[in-house]
């Protein structure tokens, strides 16, 4: 005679990994065999569970991903923290950074970050381009066209300006020999 029961036991009892090949049910003193085939999970996407400490920046800083929790998530249902991602840029920020990409394995999730423009003091100032004429009749104005005035600061950047004033302004004298061209 046969009957159905259900106070058996079985084992492997947990979580199954890919070395295992069968349930043994076990129902007095007797065992039964189901041979099983275990796929190894795979991940199917990452998320920041929890953000850096710090997302607003001054530019050239470096992001910094303390306090920062990267999740990695399954095709089995289940997720768990993870170390050992990356992230970009790894440099200096600059102002048109507007997020940090985080990569695990093949998958990636971003961080938003603001970054500020950083304080900068004028140095000084450059002819980059020098004006279309450098000739001139005495009585005739200074033209500044053509003329590129760069300017200096003390992070090491540099940029083309206007708002620029120059002298002299008036009709030039045979005397005159330079422009002095002043910016800040």
């Amino acid at each position: 005679t046969t009957e159905v029961v259900t106070d058996y036991t079985y084992a492997p009892t947990g979580g199954l990994t890919t070395f295992d090949t069968k349930i043994t049910v076990i129902y007095g003193y007797k065992t039964a065999d189901v041979e099983i085939c275990v796929a190894a999970k795979t991940l199917t996407g990452i998320s920041i569970s929890k953000p850096p400490e710090k997302t607003s920046y001054i530019e050239g800083e470096i992001f910094n991903p303390a306090g920062m929790e990267v999740t990695a998530h399954y095709n089995n249902g289940t997720s768990q923290k993870v170390t050992g991602y990356t992230y970009s840029p790894t440099g200096g920020l600059t102002i048109s950074d507007t997020k940090i990409t985080v990569t695990y394995s093949d998958k990636t999730a971003e961080v938003k970050i603001t970054v500020t423009e950083a304080a900068k003091t004028l140095t000084g100032i450059s002819i980059s381009k020098q004006p279309t004429k450098t000739s001139y009749i005495e009585g005739e104005s200074f033209n500044p066209a053509g003329m590129e005035v760069t300017a200096h600061y003390d992070n090491g950047t540099t940029e083309v300006v206007t708002g620029y004033t120059y002298t002299p302004t008036g009709g030039l004298t045979t005397s005159d020999t330079k422009i002095t061209v002043t910016y800040g």
